[in-house]
């Protein structure tokens, strides 16, 4: 019985899928409406989406036990930096309570300054429409979802780059 719900939450869990820039990831073009997302960050602090409205948001969700996930930490590090005062980065992670230390200890690791919110119950999965991990979404100043990708983000990924641009040219 263990066995069979063990696969069951196998095979209905959003999985590490790590698909790169040519995968099935990318969506550009339509915008859809605003998302909302409140929380604790992993020091503690209360998060809300809502107070981010002045910058254009990139929302990550990771998990420690994913790959891809991990191998994307220092490109998002390096993109929270990279467009000036007016863009963020914002890690969600969604690793049960068990799995903080190692989360805290890959933040540590990759010298993350972002905000991470932990989400152990996984309330972002549906807020995002999370399929697989990891999954970014691009989101403008007004709170509307302007690109997702699911999977990596990588070095110098033009496509990320270019929606990137764009919601920070658009004001």
């Amino acid at each position: 019985m263990r066995r069979l719900c063990l696969g069951l939450l196998l095979a209905c869990a959003p999985s590490c899928q790590g698909k790169g820039a040519s995968g099935d990831g990318p969506k550009t073009g339509n915008a859809t409406p605003g998302v909302e997302f409140n929380g604790k960050t992993n020091k503690g602090a209360d998060f809300s989406l809502a107070g981010y409205r002045d910058k254009v948001v990139l929302v990550n969700i990771w998990a420690t036990w994913c790959g891809p996930c991990v191998k994307e930490l220092p490109e998002l590090q390096k993109l929270h930096h990279a467009h000036g005062s007016d863009f963020a980065v914002v890690g969600i992670n969604i690793d049960k309570p068990r799995l903080h230390p190692k989360m805290e200890a890959m933040i540590a690791q990759h010298g993350i300054d972002y905000p991470v919110v932990v989400d152990p119950d996984g309330q972002s999965l549906q807020t995002f429409g999370v399929q697989g991990y990891p999954t970014s979404v691009l989101i403008d100043r007004n709170g509307v979802v302007r690109w997702r990708r699911e999977g990596i983000i990588q070095p110098t990924d033009a496509e990320a780059d270019t929606a990137i641009k764009a919601a920070l040219a658009a004001g």
